[in-house]
Protein backbone atom coordinates (compact mmCIF):
# COMPACT_ATOMS: atom_id res chain seq x y z
CA UNK A 1 0.00 0.00 0.00
CA UNK A 2 2.81 2.24 0.86
CA UNK A 3 4.16 1.87 -2.95
CA UNK A 4 0.21 3.43 -4.16
CA UNK A 5 0.59 6.04 -1.85
CA UNK A 6 3.74 6.95 -2.71
CA UNK A 7 2.95 6.72 -6.39
CA UNK A 8 0.12 9.09 -5.73
CA UNK A 9 2.58 11.71 -4.38
CA UNK A 10 5.07 11.35 -7.04
CA UNK A 11 2.27 11.97 -9.37
CA UNK A 12 0.94 15.07 -7.54
CA UNK A 13 4.58 16.29 -7.34
CA UNK A 14 4.90 15.43 -11.31
CA UNK A 15 1.12 18.04 -11.51
CA UNK A 16 2.96 20.58 -9.20
CA UNK A 17 5.82 20.62 -10.94
CA UNK A 18 4.35 21.21 -14.02
CA UNK A 19 2.34 24.15 -12.95
CA UNK A 20 5.39 25.63 -11.18
CA UNK A 21 6.98 25.32 -15.01
CA UNK A 22 4.17 26.91 -16.68
CA UNK A 23 4.85 29.86 -14.26
CA UNK A 24 7.83 30.17 -13.31
CA UNK A 25 8.87 30.44 -17.22
CA UNK A 26 5.46 33.11 -17.73
CA UNK A 27 7.24 35.26 -14.79
CA UNK A 28 10.70 34.70 -16.30
CA UNK A 29 9.03 36.45 -19.47
CA UNK A 30 7.22 39.16 -17.80
CA UNK A 31 10.73 40.33 -16.96
CA UNK A 32 13.14 39.41 -19.73
CA UNK A 33 14.95 37.22 -17.03
CA UNK A 34 17.20 35.30 -19.05
CA UNK A 35 18.60 35.05 -22.66
CA UNK A 36 16.63 37.88 -24.13
CA UNK A 37 17.13 40.32 -21.59
CA UNK A 38 20.46 40.71 -23.67
CA UNK A 39 18.57 41.99 -26.57
CA UNK A 40 16.31 44.37 -24.62
CA UNK A 41 19.26 45.69 -23.16
CA UNK A 42 21.02 46.44 -26.26
CA UNK A 43 18.22 47.91 -27.82
CA UNK A 44 18.62 51.74 -26.60
CA UNK A 45 22.19 51.53 -27.31
CA UNK A 46 20.94 51.43 -30.86
CA UNK A 47 18.23 54.03 -31.10
CA UNK A 48 15.62 51.48 -30.08
CA UNK A 49 13.57 53.29 -27.04
CA UNK A 50 11.03 49.94 -25.60
CA UNK A 51 8.53 49.60 -22.63
CA UNK A 52 9.81 46.15 -22.47
CA UNK A 53 10.47 45.32 -18.85
CA UNK A 54 14.35 44.23 -18.64
CA UNK A 55 14.96 43.22 -15.21
CA UNK A 56 17.51 40.28 -15.28
CA UNK A 57 18.84 40.06 -11.72
CA UNK A 58 20.64 37.25 -12.51
CA UNK A 59 20.43 34.28 -14.87
CA UNK A 60 17.19 31.65 -13.85
CA UNK A 61 18.46 28.85 -12.05
CA UNK A 62 20.18 31.33 -9.77
CA UNK A 63 17.20 34.04 -9.33
CA UNK A 64 14.78 30.53 -8.94
CA UNK A 65 16.91 28.68 -6.61
CA UNK A 66 17.73 31.61 -4.25
CA UNK A 67 13.65 32.90 -3.99
CA UNK A 68 12.75 29.38 -3.83
CA UNK A 69 15.60 28.47 -0.84
CA UNK A 70 14.15 31.53 0.92
CA UNK A 71 10.66 30.66 0.61
CA UNK A 72 11.97 26.98 1.77
CA UNK A 73 13.67 28.19 4.85
CA UNK A 74 10.87 30.52 6.09
CA UNK A 75 8.36 27.74 5.91
CA UNK A 76 10.99 25.16 7.95
CA UNK A 77 10.81 27.91 10.53
CA UNK A 78 7.42 28.21 10.91
CA UNK A 79 6.61 24.33 11.00
CA UNK A 80 9.52 23.96 13.06
CA UNK A 81 7.04 26.08 15.60
CA UNK A 82 4.25 23.94 14.89
CA UNK A 83 2.37 26.20 12.96
CA UNK A 84 -0.61 25.22 10.22
CA UNK A 85 0.99 23.99 7.06
CA UNK A 86 -0.45 25.28 4.90
CA UNK A 87 -0.31 28.29 7.08
CA UNK A 88 3.19 28.74 6.70
CA UNK A 89 3.55 27.84 2.77
CA UNK A 90 1.32 30.78 2.32
CA UNK A 91 3.21 33.15 4.68
CA UNK A 92 6.81 31.84 3.30
CA UNK A 93 5.61 31.79 -0.42
CA UNK A 94 3.71 35.53 0.24
CA UNK A 95 7.61 36.93 1.61
CA UNK A 96 9.35 35.29 -0.88
CA UNK A 97 7.50 37.19 -3.61
CA UNK A 98 7.81 40.43 -2.28
CA UNK A 99 12.01 40.16 -2.10
CA UNK A 100 11.15 39.09 -5.77
CA UNK A 101 9.44 41.76 -6.42
CA UNK A 102 11.12 44.42 -4.64
CA UNK A 103 14.31 43.14 -6.38
CA UNK A 104 12.43 43.37 -9.41
CA UNK A 105 11.95 46.96 -9.50
CA UNK A 106 15.34 48.07 -8.27
CA UNK A 107 16.82 46.06 -11.06
CA UNK A 108 14.16 47.37 -13.70
CA UNK A 109 14.70 51.29 -12.15
CA UNK A 110 18.81 50.30 -12.38
CA UNK A 111 19.07 49.08 -15.83
CA UNK A 112 17.05 51.74 -17.21
CA UNK A 113 18.29 54.64 -15.86
CA UNK A 114 21.96 53.13 -16.54
CA UNK A 115 20.46 53.66 -20.23
CA UNK A 116 19.53 57.66 -19.68
CA UNK A 117 22.77 58.40 -22.26
CA UNK A 118 20.85 56.71 -24.75
CA UNK A 119 17.78 58.67 -24.61
CA UNK A 120 15.91 55.42 -23.12
CA UNK A 121 13.33 57.09 -20.41
CA UNK A 122 11.94 55.18 -17.34
CA UNK A 123 8.14 54.62 -17.69
CA UNK A 124 6.18 54.40 -14.84
CA UNK A 125 2.98 52.27 -16.20
CA UNK A 126 6.01 49.59 -17.46
CA UNK A 127 6.33 49.07 -13.89
CA UNK A 128 2.66 49.56 -12.84
CA UNK A 129 1.72 46.98 -15.12
CA UNK A 130 4.20 44.69 -14.93
CA UNK A 131 4.87 44.06 -11.11
CA UNK A 132 1.32 42.91 -10.56
CA UNK A 133 1.57 40.74 -13.40
CA UNK A 134 5.08 39.24 -12.05
CA UNK A 135 3.82 39.00 -8.85
CA UNK A 136 1.08 36.94 -9.19
CA UNK A 137 3.19 33.81 -11.52
CA UNK A 138 5.64 34.66 -9.30
CA UNK A 139 3.34 33.53 -6.02
CA UNK A 140 2.19 30.54 -7.77
CA UNK A 141 5.35 28.94 -8.96
CA UNK A 142 7.09 29.72 -5.45
CA UNK A 143 4.10 28.16 -3.33
CA UNK A 144 3.83 24.88 -5.89
CA UNK A 145 7.51 24.63 -5.56
CA UNK A 146 7.47 24.99 -2.10
CA UNK A 147 4.67 22.51 -1.71
CA UNK A 148 6.41 19.89 -3.95
CA UNK A 149 9.34 20.20 -1.68
CA UNK A 150 7.30 19.26 1.30
CA UNK A 151 5.62 16.51 -0.29
CA UNK A 152 9.41 15.06 -1.30
CA UNK A 153 10.84 15.62 2.60
CA UNK A 154 8.07 14.94 4.88
CA UNK A 155 5.12 12.79 3.31
CA UNK A 156 7.10 10.18 1.38
CA UNK A 157 8.05 6.92 2.74
CA UNK A 158 10.51 6.65 3.87
CA UNK A 159 11.72 10.09 3.70
CA UNK A 160 14.34 11.31 2.08
CA UNK A 161 17.17 12.62 4.05
CA UNK A 162 17.12 16.30 2.94
CA UNK A 163 16.04 19.31 4.75
CA UNK A 164 13.08 21.35 3.32
CA UNK A 165 15.55 24.76 2.55
CA UNK A 166 17.81 22.41 0.75
CA UNK A 167 15.16 20.46 -1.06
CA UNK A 168 13.32 23.84 -1.89
CA UNK A 169 16.87 25.33 -3.53
CA UNK A 170 17.67 21.66 -5.66
CA UNK A 171 14.40 21.89 -7.32
CA UNK A 172 14.50 26.48 -7.55
CA UNK A 173 17.93 25.87 -9.61
CA UNK A 174 17.09 22.57 -11.48
CA UNK A 175 13.66 24.42 -12.25
CA UNK A 176 15.42 28.08 -13.63
CA UNK A 177 17.84 25.70 -15.77
CA UNK A 178 14.71 24.10 -17.62
CA UNK A 179 13.27 27.80 -17.72
CA UNK A 180 16.46 29.19 -19.47
CA UNK A 181 17.22 25.95 -21.16
CA UNK A 182 13.47 25.14 -22.77
CA UNK A 183 11.27 28.26 -22.16
CA UNK A 184 13.75 31.09 -23.60
CA UNK A 185 14.41 29.05 -26.70
CA UNK A 186 10.47 29.30 -27.93
CA UNK A 187 10.68 32.91 -26.29
CA UNK A 188 9.57 34.06 -29.25
CA UNK A 189 12.45 35.97 -31.53
CA UNK A 190 9.52 36.09 -33.95
CA UNK A 191 7.84 38.51 -32.11
CA UNK A 192 11.02 40.76 -31.16
CA UNK A 193 12.29 40.41 -34.91
CA UNK A 194 9.45 41.08 -37.08
CA UNK A 195 11.36 42.47 -39.21
CA UNK A 196 13.59 40.13 -39.77
CA UNK A 197 13.16 37.50 -41.90
CA UNK A 198 11.61 34.40 -39.77
CA UNK A 199 13.86 31.30 -40.04
CA UNK A 200 17.04 33.18 -40.64
CA UNK A 201 18.61 33.52 -37.15
CA UNK A 202 19.55 36.61 -35.74
CA UNK A 203 23.56 37.61 -36.15
CA UNK A 204 25.21 39.30 -33.09
CA UNK A 205 24.91 42.96 -34.86
CA UNK A 206 21.34 42.65 -34.70
CA UNK A 207 21.01 41.68 -31.20
CA UNK A 208 19.22 45.20 -29.91
CA UNK A 209 17.36 46.04 -33.36
CA UNK A 210 14.10 44.17 -31.80
CA UNK A 211 10.46 45.70 -32.65
CA UNK A 212 9.29 47.96 -30.26
CA UNK A 213 5.83 48.55 -31.69
CA UNK A 214 2.91 46.36 -31.88
CA UNK A 215 -0.49 46.30 -33.40
CA UNK A 216 -2.15 48.91 -30.94
CA UNK A 217 0.30 50.60 -29.46
CA UNK A 218 4.13 50.35 -28.20
CA UNK A 219 5.05 46.40 -27.39
CA UNK A 220 5.75 45.40 -23.86
CA UNK A 221 6.70 42.23 -21.95
CA UNK A 222 3.36 41.16 -21.45
CA UNK A 223 2.61 40.82 -24.70
CA UNK A 224 5.54 38.94 -24.53
CA UNK A 225 4.09 36.50 -21.84
CA UNK A 226 0.79 36.13 -23.77
CA UNK A 227 2.93 34.78 -26.88
CA UNK A 228 4.77 32.31 -24.68
CA UNK A 229 1.88 31.11 -23.02
CA UNK A 230 0.84 29.12 -26.37
CA UNK A 231 4.39 27.23 -26.32
CA UNK A 232 7.35 28.23 -24.24
CA UNK A 233 5.79 27.77 -20.97
CA UNK A 234 3.21 24.46 -21.05
CA UNK A 235 6.11 23.02 -22.92
CA UNK A 236 8.31 24.29 -19.83
CA UNK A 237 6.52 22.92 -17.29
CA UNK A 238 5.98 19.77 -19.36
CA UNK A 239 9.94 19.64 -19.26
CA UNK A 240 9.88 19.68 -15.38
CA UNK A 241 6.71 17.62 -14.62
CA UNK A 242 8.68 14.45 -16.62
CA UNK A 243 11.85 15.00 -14.67
CA UNK A 244 10.29 15.26 -11.28
CA UNK A 245 7.70 12.40 -11.90
CA UNK A 246 10.25 10.02 -13.89
CA UNK A 247 12.85 10.58 -11.24
CA UNK A 248 11.33 9.50 -8.10
CA UNK A 249 9.16 6.72 -9.88
CA UNK A 250 11.86 4.68 -10.86
CA UNK A 251 13.31 4.64 -7.28
CA UNK A 252 10.34 3.69 -5.88
CA UNK A 253 9.25 1.20 -7.88
CA UNK A 254 12.70 -0.58 -8.46
CA UNK A 255 14.45 0.68 -5.86
CA UNK A 256 17.96 2.15 -5.31
CA UNK A 257 19.79 0.34 -7.13
CA UNK A 258 17.12 -0.86 -10.00
CA UNK A 259 16.49 3.27 -10.27
CA UNK A 260 19.95 3.96 -11.07
CA UNK A 261 19.82 1.06 -13.69
CA UNK A 262 16.50 2.72 -15.10
CA UNK A 263 17.51 5.77 -15.14
CA UNK A 264 20.47 5.14 -17.45
CA UNK A 265 18.30 3.29 -19.74
CA UNK A 266 15.70 6.27 -19.63
CA UNK A 267 18.61 9.04 -20.78
CA UNK A 268 20.15 6.58 -23.29
CA UNK A 269 17.05 6.05 -25.07
CA UNK A 270 16.23 9.93 -24.73
CA UNK A 271 19.99 10.50 -26.32
CA UNK A 272 19.17 8.33 -29.08
CA UNK A 273 15.53 9.54 -30.26
CA UNK A 274 17.14 12.83 -29.86
CA UNK A 275 20.01 12.24 -32.62
CA UNK A 276 17.58 10.48 -34.74
CA UNK A 277 15.18 13.15 -34.93
CA UNK A 278 17.79 15.75 -35.43
CA UNK A 279 19.22 13.74 -38.50
CA UNK A 280 15.65 13.28 -39.78
CA UNK A 281 15.56 17.14 -39.44
CA UNK A 282 18.47 18.02 -41.21
CA UNK A 283 18.26 15.54 -43.83
CA UNK A 284 14.66 16.35 -44.35
CA UNK A 285 15.29 20.32 -44.18
CA UNK A 286 18.67 20.77 -44.73
CA UNK A 287 20.76 24.33 -44.28
CA UNK A 288 18.63 27.76 -43.89
CA UNK A 289 18.07 29.03 -47.59
CA UNK A 290 15.44 30.89 -49.49
CA UNK A 291 13.86 27.65 -50.90
CA UNK A 292 13.46 26.30 -47.99
CA UNK A 293 12.49 29.40 -46.17
CA UNK A 294 9.27 28.92 -49.17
Amino acid sequence: MSVIMNLCLVATMGLLAIITGIFEDLESDVASTSNPNSQVQLAPQVGNRHKLFNRAISGEPLLVGTISAISGTISYVFISMNYSVILSLLVASIIAMIIQVVLSITAYMGRITSQALYNQPLFMDVILKHIPTSAAHSFISIFSITLLSYILCYMITPTFAITLPIATLLMGITLGSIGSAVGDIHYGAEKLYQHHTFGSGIAVSNNGDITTVDSIGSRNSIDIVRFASKFASPLSGLCFGIIIFLTFWIYIVFGITGGLIAGLIIVLLALICNCLLESHARNKYGSYNEETRK
